[in-house]
């Protein structure tokens, strides 16, 4: 790589970790959000269940469908430390570089990532996809606290805290949904990677067999 282009390919990579480390720190959220409401609606059911005037067997299905989601959010806390972990370990690598980067040491990281990404390139997609219906949403709970803020002071009362709530759930939802957004292009640019390693893989093993 020459001057400029080992310049701006480094910049470009340096976003595409930024975007990647994002990704799965927002999906370590979401997991963890739904791990507590499980956890939550399981305490909500037993105690449901010790004080009575719940049929038996209503409560236990409840606590089994909130065990399943509380499992399902553990899971997928681990499944998103999982992909983590290895561009983590790229990203510390790639920040302790010092300038200027060789085009043979920022090359041999490309390559980590991309192994990396085709690793684990089903549930990166499936992170995103989280993403995204986990930013649409905090967006629906945003626009609700702010309904919530107009009808509470409609009756007189102080909307402030259904503002700060609005605002919290409305930062989340937009910055979510536009990280999404910017991985799907980076994903894009890693699939066109693959495909082109892809190709020169195929070309070298047919060149070997017709040798």
């Amino acid at each position: 790589m020459k001057g400029d282009n080992l310049q701006e390919t480094s910049q470009n990579f340096a976003s595409e970790l930024r975007s990647f480390f994002a990704l799965c720190i927002l999906n370590l959220v979401f997991g963890a959000l739904i791990l507590a409401f499980g956890v939550q609606y399981i305490v909500t059911s037993v105690l449901a269940l010790v004080q009575g005037g719940t049929s038996f067997g209503f409560v236990i299905t409840q606590i089994l469908a909130w065990g399943a989601i509380a499992f399902l959010g553990l899971r997928w806390i681990v499944s998103s430390a999982e992909v983590m972990s290895g561009v983590t370990d790229i990203q510390e690598e790639f920040t302790a570089l010092e300038e200027p980067v060789s085009g043979e040491i920022l090359t041999g990281l490309i390559v980590r990532m991309m192994a990396r990404y085709r690793e684990h390139r089903k549930a990166i997609r499936l992170m995103t996809l989280v993403c995204t219906l986990g930013g649409a949403l905090f967006l629906a709970l945003g626009v609700w606290n702010l309904v919530q803020a107009g009808l509470t002071l409609g009756s007189g009362g102080s909307p402030y805290l259904s503002l700060l709530a609005a605002g919290i759930n409305l930062t989340i939802g937009m910055v979510s949904l536009l990280l999404s957004s910017w991985f799907r292009r980076y994903s894009r640019a890693w699939d066109l990677r693959l495909a082109e390693a892809s190709r020169s893989e195929e070309a070298l093993r047919h060149a070997m067999e017709q040798g």
